[in-house]
């Protein structure tokens, strides 16, 4: 008897759960069984019977399985739901530990040296004239969520139907708060059917204004910055996206100019 598992299917385990292919392998096999021998699950997950033992303490270590002192040795998987309560729970104790440690760190005299270190070596910056430029989505709307939640009157999104949902997913939440700080958000976007669930979410916080061309992707706020997305988010990796961020009036006027004249409906 052998594991009947597709590959594709022990691949999703793995992803899900963090293990190894052997680990998945044994694992679903102790499920199968509910109770098992080290000798068995070798053969029943066809992994080699000199790994069984390093993988049965692993997946022991991990709270996947627990050791029964019988003899022979046996081992019996956690039910699932019950597992999964126990890895929240890992999980919770362990950002907490982490949580600590970075208040910690902000009583610091460390930091205090840190930062001191950092303003030092940036007074030649004029933050007023500066244009920079960032590179993967998750700095790009870390970057720019800091930006609408300093927000005092307006944030304006012009993106593709193509990433309409993921800016709603990024940034929802920082544009809830801004509404909630009396920020007026506007978005332009080329669609023609907007997802329902989509649509309600974007009414929480703002409006969405259908454009009759495909402009481009900014994100404009309070009138003074702007973020200009420089590639074609059709053909590029989240990872390799890149946008320019410019302070100043000129390029958010130019851009409200042209967004209001393709307007439709």
């Amino acid at each position: 008897m052998s594991l009947s598992f597709s590959e594709d299917y022990i691949a999703k385990i793995r992803r899900m759960f963090g293990l190894n292919l052997y680990e998945a392998k044994v694992w679903l096999a102790l499920l199968s069984q509910g109770k098992s021998t080290s000798g068995k699950l070798s053969e029943i997950a066809n992994i080699p019977k000199s790994r069984a033992y390093d993988i049965l303490v692993s997946l022991e270590n991990g709270g996947f399985i627990v050791r029964d002192l019988s003899k022979p040795i046996s081992y019996r998987a956690i039910p699932p739901k019950e597992l999964i309560e126990k890895l929240e729970e890992k999980a919770k104790d362990s950002l907490n530990q982490k949580l600590d440690k970075l208040n910690k760190l902000k009583e610091s005299a460390v930091l205090n040296d840190l930062q001191s270190l950092y303003n030092k070596g940036i007074k030649y910056v004029d933050e007023n004239k500066v244009a920079n430029s960032y590179q993967g989505l998750d700095s790009i709307y870390f970057r720019i969520k800091k930006s609408i939640n300093s927000a005092k009157g307006e944030v304006i999104i012009v993106t593709t139907e193509n990433s309409l949902e993921r800016k709603i997913s990024a940034l929802g939440r920082a544009l809830k708060k801004a509404k909630a700080n009396n920020v007026t958000v506007h978005i332009y976007a080329p669609v023609k059917d907007v997802n329902e669930t989509i649509l309600n979410e974007i009414k929480q916080f703002g409006k969405l204004n259908k454009t009759d061309i495909d402009i481009g992707r900014f994100i404009i706020v309070d009138g003074n910055e702007i973020f200009i997305f420089t590639e074609n988010d059709e053909e590029t990796h989240p990872s390799n996206e890149v946008v320019l961020h410019i302070k100043g009036k000129y390029m958010p006027e130019k851009i409200k100019k042209l967004v209001s004249s393709h307007v439709v409906g």
